[in-house]
């Protein structure tokens, strides 16, 4: 009977562990971007007036027509996706983790869900995802750079569609 006590108290101790760990991971991440964010000051200029364009204007800039064949998607997401959040994220080796937790998220989005095995494989390619979510995940990123531009916030939404979806476990 004591040596079953002692199972549950060092499996108790274990999940608890595990816990603190999560949530700590979960702080890191937090001052990761709360630190990127400090770089802000860049403005949302999209033509020589410095007029700011609405979402659909920015998404037409981004994408132009979207088409919905595999050969394009490439160039979708690299043109629509990336660009955007290749002019809006932090730059330089100090805001790297800023960047990649955000794109993680990305592309968990994009995959429906495939995440990075024990080996590092994902086994799907965000850049071949479906249209109708790189839409969704423009569509976000858009309003997040009209709205706030607050690096937490951007991770934030994406993390909660994700948990929406079912593509965290947590």
């Amino acid at each position: 009977m004591s040596e079953e006590s002692n199972d549950k108290e060092q499996q108790k101790k274990s999940e608890e562990q595990k816990r603190l760990e999560k949530e700590k991971r979960q702080r890191e991440i937090e001052e990761i971007l709360s630190e990127a964010n400090a770089k802000t000051g860049e403005q949302l200029v999209l033509d020589e007036l410095g007029g700011l364009k609405s979402q659909n204007e920015l998404k037409e800039f981004a994408l132009g027509q979207i088409p919905d064949d595999p050969e394009q998607k490439y160039d979708v997401y690299y043109k629509g996706v990336e660009k955007l959040l290749k002019k809006f994220l932090p730059e330089g080796d100090k805001y790297k983790s800023a960047r990649e937790v955000i794109r993680e998220e990305k592309k968990i989005f994009l995959t429906r869900g495939k995440k990075l095995d024990k080996k590092g494989i994902r086994h799907a390619d965000s850049r071949m995802g479906y249209i109708q979510d790189m839409e969704e995940i423009m569509n976000l990123i858009t309003k997040w750079a009209f709205e706030s531009r607050n690096y937490f916030e951007l991770y934030s939404l994406l993390r909660d569609k994700n948990k929406e979806l079912g593509y965290h476990d947590e």
